[in-house]
């Protein structure tokens, strides 16, 4: 599974793979504070049907422009395409839970996010052979939660089956920073 990303070279300067690592980390907090902030000034949002449809494929532009880009700052910028329109639509999911309740998961998925990280960081052995696995884990899970949605609409108890996907996504996506950071430290 080849990724522009992780094959770009030729600037002429480099980090140390403890700089590189740090780097990293502090702009996926950067990501997740961005997309916190957005996500509390559209708390009392009600978006219609077409900005919830920018709001899905803003990202996209995001993904394709930092993908294509040896800029940083061009990279930067489809960051922000990608962190700003995920924030934005995450408000009004956000409130409908309490601030407590909010914090604390936002611990979690950080203190989560920083230990599985470190793990894939200082795993010496290449985990790119999980890509496939972990793409068509993600498909499935996608593919379940729609039918979960469409089985719901026929009135059917998805109770139990919404708390299984939910616990199997943090698996898949634990296994995925893994991944991600044992391949981008390569």
């Amino acid at each position: 599974m080849s990724n522009p990303a992780f094959e770009r070279f030729g600037s002429g300067h480099t980090l140390s793979k403890n700089a590189f690592a740090a780097m990293l980390c502090f702009w996926t907090a950067a990501g997740i504070a961005v997309s916190a902030g957005c996500a509390y000034a559209t708390l009392d949002w009600r978006p219609g049907l077409l900005p919830l449809i920018l709001l899905m494929l803003i990202p996209f532009a995001g993904i394709l422009l930092a993908a294509k880009s040896t800029n940083p700052l061009v990279s930067l910028l489809g960051y922000g395409l990608v962190v700003v329109p995920f924030g934005l639509s995450m408000g009004p999911i956000v409130a409908m839970y309490t601030a407590a309740s909010v914090v604390k998961v936002l611990a979690i998925t950080t203190g989560m996010v920083v230990g599985l990280g470190i793990a894939g960081a200082v795993y010496p052995k290449s985990l790119e052979s999980w890509g496939i696995f972990l793409i068509g884990g993600l498909l499935v899970l996608i593919l379940a939660q729609f039918a979960v949605i469409i089985l719901a609409a026929f009135g059917v108890h998805v109770g139990a089956a919404m708390t299984a996907l939910d616990w199997l996504g943090v698996g898949l996506f634990s296994l995925l920073v893994i991944y991600d950071l044992n391949r981008a430290m390569r």
